[in-house]
């Protein structure tokens, strides 16, 4: 449990709820709330509580309440819709929102897991998202499509931080993926990018959109949805495919 802010390092520490309770109302109530945490491919914990009770304290009550609360509202407005597959048109400034808070919700679903798999993410990439509050020109950002779960045998949430690579090996690098309903949004950390470099977009695919940086207008939702069993394989992928070309 940490003592100082996982952002900050100030204190008094708070309690903070990974996803937002306002988020009730994009959840089918027929839906028994089940949550599913990949700690590795083979490896799934199952939480039976539901996902929007689900809290850390690892963050000052100044970040809690300043900027990671605006973070929140600015998806509240279209972030339900995301998650029930309503029909909507997410523009530049939408997708900036979306990849900001994806950013914030991935980092606090990591203080969810066991200490033994939490350092995924480096202590750094939580200090340099305080900084500037979105993410870095070292990560895309992904958003796609699933249809909502039928029943309790599909997950309502689920979430897995897979890491690439260490420090010695030229730094680390990591892919969080978060699928809430129908939304899947996914942040790709490479190593750092030089000045001068930026990272290639992934190509866009019927099922999978960039959102950081952001692009085009996305139409949702798209028109392929990514098959549930397709899960695993999405965020746990054997390698960390990007591609760094100059500016």
């Amino acid at each position: 449990m940490a003592k100082v802010c996982v952002f900050c390092g100030g204190t008094p520490l708070t309690k903070e709820h990974v996803l937002p309770r306002w988020l009730k109302v994009a959840l089918d109530p027929t839906v028994q709330r089940h949550r599913y945490i990949r700690l590795s491919v083979d490896t799934v914990q199952r939480h039976d509580a539901p996902p929007l009770n689900d809290q850390v304290k690892v963050v000052c009550s100044n970040c809690n309440s300043g900027w990671m609360n605006q973070l929140e509202e600015n998806v509240r407005s279209f972030l339900p819709g995301l998650i029930r597959g309503t029909p909507c048109v997410i523009d530049a400034e939408a997708q900036r929102a979306l990849a900001s808070w994806s950013l914030k919700t991935v980092l606090m679903f990591q203080h969810t897991h066991p200490p033994e798999v939490r350092g995924v993410i480096p202590a750094g990439d939580f200090t340099r998202f305080y900084e500037v509050r979105e993410p870095t020109q070292s990560m895309l950002g992904r958003l796609g499509f699933m249809n909502y779960p039928p029943d309790d045998s599909v997950p309502l949430v689920d979430t897995l931080c897979q890491g690439y690579g260490t420090a010695e090996s030229g730094g680390v690098a990591w892919i969080g993926t978060l699928k809430i309903g129908c939304m899947v949004v996914q942040i790709i950390r490479a190593p750092d990018v030089a000045d001068g470099y930026k990272l290639a977009p992934y190509e866009a695919l019927p099922s999978l959109r960039q959102m950081w940086p952001p692009d085009d207008l996305i139409e949702w939702p798209l028109p392929l949805a990514i098959p549930q069993e397709f899960m695993k394989a999405l965020a746990h992928p054997e390698m960390l495919d990007v591609t760094i070309t100059p500016v």
